[in-house]
């Protein structure tokens, strides 16, 4: 059987309906749970191999992009949440649900020490919200990741700067944890030039995982950029691919997150029942 995947929604999340699409175009079945309902029933997580917190605004970032929810998770489902990570999972944070793994904790997690913020996502440089399109270089073995070596994604958001001590960045460093970081076009080192580093974070960090890699928290948003259509520079594309007789693939960079979920468990060959 197919791995199934619990996307989470409630109080400002809004992304959940084009997350769950992005897996099931990928063979995967899943539902979306409001916050409340698997408070409720917590053990709903034991029948679910991969969990998601998309992108939003939770709470309307009143008191820090992704805090309160992150709050109400802790107080409500850490130990379920120490659980779930400690099977063969995967747990994926998109832009607010980003903000929220790293005010839970469960990024970077250290030595599996799930629950103890080292992180911070904070405001642009800017002091605007960016909404825009960026390349990624990926730098990272994480299963979500296997395979691809740069994005050209979008970003949206308020508070997407990575912000941590020197111990915290070069532990990261070290491991291997930093995921995914802004780019130029060409493939360089951003290095904190706007707009390349949309919001001035620290050592151009886009993403970073827990130590084993399953645990992913991603500030730009690969749901919203799985369809080549849906690329910034479609026109320019399908322009240049019809004067050289060629058809564009249907896929784009985001849809690598979603496949390597479902390849993930399908490789290894799971008993997922």
């Amino acid at each position: 059987m197919t791995a199934k995947v619990l996307v989470l929604a409630g109080y400002g999340l809004n992304c959940e309906e084009e997350t769950l699409h992005a897996f099931e175009y990928n063979g995967l079945k899943g539902n979306i749970r409001h916050i409340n309902d698997l408070i409720e029933n917590p053990a709903e997580l034991k029948d679910v191999q991969i969990l998601v917190v998309p992108g939003g605004f939770s709470y309307g970032d009143d008191t820090g992009s992704g805090n309160a929810f992150a709050q109400k998770m802790k107080l409500s489902l850490m130990d379920q949440l120490k659980q779930f990570v400690a099977r063969d999972t995967l747990t994926l944070g998109i832009c607010n649900g980003c903000q929220i793994l790293a005010n839970l904790g469960m990024v970077p997690g250290f030595d599996s020490k799930y629950g103890e913020r080292l992180v911070a996502v904070t405001y642009n440089l800017t002091a605007r919200y960016q909404c825009r399109w960026i390349d990624v270089q990926i730098e990272s073995a994480s299963p979500w990741l296997d395979g691809a070596s740069s994005m050209h994604i979008p970003v949206a958001h308020g508070e997407g700067r990575f912000m941590m001590d020197d111990k915290t960045l070069k532990t990261l460093e070290s491991n291997g944890q930093l995921a995914v970081k802004y780019v130029k076009p060409d493939g360089s080192a951003a290095g904190g030039q706007f707009p390349y580093n949309p919001n001035g974070s620290t050592a151009d960090i886009a993403g970073i995982t827990d130590q084993s890699g399953k645990v992913l928290a991603i500030m730009p948003h690969p749901e919203r950029g799985m369809f080549t259509w849906q690329r910034d520079d479609y026109t320019e594309l399908k322009d240049a691919a019809q004067r050289e007789g060629k058809t564009l693939p249907e896929t784009a960079d985001g849809m690598a997150l979603f496949k390597n979920a479902a390849r993930y468990f399908e490789v290894a060959k799971k008993d997922v029942a």
